[in-house]
């Protein structure tokens, strides 16, 4: 039976001790804060970027792990495992991907073969696709397995998402609309989709009441749902009016919490929430 590794990054949002227990290799995203760069969640904890964040005596840039740090991740592994699936951010999202296909061009030739790929997608939109490729791996999958699986995965599961104000999405140069559609977003509350890995605007909604509403609908619409999770980045008591919603349409026992780690919480900025469905596969 191949030995497989799964190897993600820090934008996956996957909670650390699942991360642990299914045996992901996490590659930390960096923080840049007072001109120190940190290692998020080894050097820096998610609370003390939110406090940094929250203060607003300076703006916390998220940088990219370099091909430096992913390099020698797979290094890492080299000999150790048959196979290793390393799921990124979305290419149109960010540079991790391209740094991890560089780092990948400068290993020596070796029998463990390194499986890139595009999630797509973002935080536990993402997630869930290195989740789904963890315990895959963990219950004796073959590679090809897991291939068929990781990729079926990130076309049944769909992330939709709305932000208090468009300030964050507009300087991390993540959201690409002309100027007179930008201005005429910053007064409402606009539900946002990742469609093919880029962010596009999903539905026009006024006010926050409103768009949780429109992440209810979001869910309701699906006519097959296998597994929720809602995403908060600073307004936990957001959750609970939208589980009441969900509620009769899918247990709120089986729905996921997540708060947005800050390598995405910097983009999307505070008030922030979403919700990640996946559909469940027919077949792999």
């Amino acid at each position: 039976m191949a030995h497989i590794k799964v190897v993600t990054d820090g934008s996956a949002d996957i909670p650390p001790e699942l991360a642990r227990e299914l045996g992901i290799e996490v590659v930390p995203v960096l923080a840049r804060v007072d001109d120190k760069l940190l290692r998020v969640g080894i050097d820096i904890s998610d609370e003390q970027l939110y406090e940094q964040m929250a203060s607003g005596h300076q703006r916390v840039q998220i940088v990219a792990p370099s091909p430096a740090a992913l390099e020698q991740t797979y290094r890492g592994l080299i000999g150790t495992v048959d196979h290793v699936f390393s799921i990124h951010l979305g290419t149109r999202l960010g540079t991790i991907y391209a740094n991890a296909a560089l780092a990948r061009s400068r290993l020596p030739a070796s029998t463990t073969k390194i499986e890139l790929v595009d999630s797509k997608s973002a935080s536990m939109g993402m997630g869930s696709v290195v989740i789904a490729a963890a315990e895959a791996a963990r219950a004796g999958g073959t590679p090809e397995e897991i291939s068929r699986l990781v990729h079926a995965t990130i076309r049944h599961t769909h992330v939709v998402f709305f932000v208090d104000t468009m300030e964050y999405l507009e300087q991390s140069g993540r959201l690409t609309l002309a100027g007179s559609v930008l201005g005429s977003m910053q007064r409402i509350k606009p539900l946002m989709i990742l469609d093919e890995g880029e962010i596009v605007p999903y539905e026009r909604t006024r006010t926050r009441a409103k768009a949780i509403e429109g992440l209810f609908t979001f869910i309701e619409d699906f006519p097959r749902v296998q597994d929720v999770t809602v995403l908060y980045a600073t307004t936990p008591e957001d959750v609970e009016k939208l589980l009441e919603k969900v509620d009769p349409i899918f247990p709120r026992g089986r729905v996921q919490i997540v708060r947005f780690g800050p390598a995405i919480a910097a983009h999307l900025g505070p008030g922030a929430m979403g919700v990640t469905v996946f559909e469940g596969l027919e077949e792999v």
